[in-house]
């Protein structure tokens, strides 16, 4: 899996970009049987895998639970079922992924004595046992296997290969993250070599008893071992590459409850520091289940400080949660579960990692170097000129044919314009022309209803005196009609000379004639005279009618209503242009009046 030259770099970029793809992590379930003490304690069962996915909590007639009954993950395994099952069915792959150059990750999760130790000694004598299976069989490659061990013990690390016990720092690498400093790193030699450093770290650690577990894990243990490989043929050589992956083993202290550990003094002090990192491991997994962009406090404790990669980054991770299915810790597995829920949403994104030397890693920039110079100096080939000079003609061919367009729509546009506006423009003619005639129709109609009304007058009527009429146009035009607001609306209308308002000393309405004003007449005066003097002016008007007709000119008749029941007849003399008016007005609705029709 070595790699020389440039095709054989490409080969692996092109397999990291292949193995960069996001994936869940995998979550699988143990649930054990009942141990002695639950035995002996006549403990009941409350859980049941009724599948190879699904576990199902039994005891449905609880009172007050809100929580789902039934639970599903990658894998569930029985009590039945042996450490080896739950390595090859679940575990396996991902842990073998390490010597294909991916980081991998195996956690054990769940609550005191629910034989997380038990299940991680054997997934990690398994794992190892393959691994070194996995070099024998592979002769043409060079294996390197490195081995560390640390623990996490209120808060502070230890080194476990060490018989120092003085804590660890933490330190914050730009290539490898997080490492811890002066950590032992023991390259193996062999599969005997790693067991005796397996029991070594297994007597180095704090284990306690309590209530619960006579030999409980009072600490996080993290067991890593990272394998390097290249090809044989290529070693020593500038060109050669190396593939560095690790795989982490951790099996995190139980979480419990001080009520039921009955736990005191130095016991209390460690469970509270437990129980403080599960409580920062449960929130980083349930920030990153939920993929909300913002901060995740990996800071916030040692464990996950170390284990950011794993959770959330280049790795592929895959966590055994343990259960107890006694009817007395049902409310741990319960939040066991539901941290399993939370971590099969996250997802990692794991890559093979290459490492280069540095004299490989310069060669290979500088031909990265030269190739894109090269390019950029030589001149494109004749293809792809052909192809762009192609892709422009037909650009620019549609850039034409879409001008035209627009040169057609803007005609289209203008014509419609111009035809909105002769439209808007006869609109406004036949309105105006349409109210003309109406009101031109209108007072033609008024003027033969008010003629008629008044013909039975003035066919009974003499003809007046010709002095009336003296006054010519210049009085007929400043006849005007006005209204009395004192009078009553029943009364009929009269003729007011406003030229000789001041020459009357008798106070009695002044004689109606052509060319003055109209007012009402007041109530003293009689219907009678008031007819007598229409008959008047009818006289009057039948002679200048006919005096004008034998000079040629034309009349016209005019109505005007005063929108009261009451007709008012208007004679207008149209002369060369000029007109002279002259008005009369007389009740139309004489049956109102009470007067006699005049005949």
């Amino acid at each position: 899996m070595g790699s020389i030259g440039k095709e054989e770099l490409l080969k692996i970029e092109r397999m990291q970009m292949a193995s960069a793809l996001e994936e869940k992590i995998l979550v699988l379930v143990r649930l054990r049987p009942l141990s002695d003490k639950e035995i002996v304690a006549n403990e009941v069962t409350d859980w049941e895998c009724i599948n190879d996915t699904t576990i199902l909590y039994r005891n449905t007639l609880r009172e007050g639970s809100t929580f789902p009954s039934a639970y599903t993950f990658d894998r569930v395994f029985r009590g039945d079922n042996a450490t080896r099952e739950v390595y090859e069915e679940g575990a396996k792959e991902v842990a073998l992924s390490v010597v294909s150059g991916i980081n991998s990750s195996i956690f054990a999760y769940g609550q005191t004595s629910s034989g997380k130790t038990y299940t991680m000694m054997g997934i990690t004598e398994y794992t190892v046992a393959d691994i070194f299976d996995y070099i024998h069989r592979h002769e043409e490659r060079a294996f390197v296997l490195k081995f560390s061990a640390i623990e996490i013990y209120n808060e502070s690390i230890r080194d476990l290969l060490s018989m120092d016990s003085s804590p660890l720092r933490l330190l914050d690498d730009p290539e490898k993250g997080t490492v811890v400093e002066k950590a032992i790193e023991e390259t193996l030699k062999d599969w005997d070599h790693l067991k005796e450093l397996l029991s070594v770290c297994e007597a180095q650690r704090r284990i306690g008893e309590t209530t619960s577990n006579e030999k409980s894990s009072r600490s996080h243990q993290i067991l890593r071992l990272t394998i390097e490989s290249s090809a044989r043929e290529f070693l020593g050589r500038e060109n050669s590459t190396t593939l560095s992956a690790t795989v982490n083993f951790v099996d995190l202290a139980g979480s419990e409850r001080a009520s039921q550990a009955l736990a005191t003094g130095a016991r209390l002090k460690e469970g509270c520091h437990i129980n403080r990192s599960l409580l920062t491991l449960g929130t980083v997994i349930r920030k990153l289940s939920n993929r909300r962009q913002g901060h995740i406090n990996y800071r916030d404790s040692k464990l996950t400080r170390l284990l950011q990669p794993a959770l959330g980054g280049n790795a592929r991770t895959a966590i055994i949660c343990t259960l107890s299915p006694a009817r007395s810790h049902v409310e741990q597995t319960r939040n066991t579960l539901l941290f399993a829920c939370c971590a099969k949403e996250v997802t990692t994104k794991a890559q093979v990692n290459v490492v280069m030397s540095d004299k490989a890693l310069v060669k290979h920039l500088q031909k990265e170097v030269a190739r894109l110079e090269s390019e950029l100096r030589s001149p494109v080939p004749a293809s792809s000129t052909c192809d762009f000079t192609s892709l422009l003609r037909q650009k620019d061919l549609q850039i034409q044919k879409m001008e035209k367009e627009i040169r057609e729509l803007n005609k289209q546009r203008d014509l419609a314009q111009s035809r909105v506006e002769d439209l808007l423009r006869v609109i406004g003619n036949y309105q105006k022309s349409r109210k003309e005639n109406g009101i031109s129709h209108r007072h033609d109609m008024q003027a033969g209803n008010s003629w008629e009304d008044e013909s039975s007058v003035s066919k009974s009527s003499g003809m007046g005196e010709s002095h009336y009429l003296n006054g010519g146009a210049g009085k007929f035009g400043a006849a005007r009609y006005v209204r009395d607001s004192g009078s009553n609306d029943e009364e009929p209308y009269c003729l007011y000379d406003t030229t000789n308002r001041h020459g009357l000393s008798n106070g009695t309405s002044p004689p109606m004639s052509i060319g003055k004003k109209l007012v009402r007449h007041n109530s003293s005066q009689s219907l009678e005279d008031a007819a007598e003097e229409v008959d008047d002016y009818c006289k009057e008007v039948q002679c200048i009618e006919k005096e004008e007709t034998r000079n040629g000119s034309n009349f016209g008749y005019h109505s005007v209503s005063n929108g009261e029941n009451e007709g008012t007849l208007a004679l207008m003399a149209f002369r060369d242009g000029a007109t002279a008016g002259a008005g009369i007005s007389t009740p139309v609705n004489r049956d109102r009046e009470g007067g006699p029709r005049a005949k």
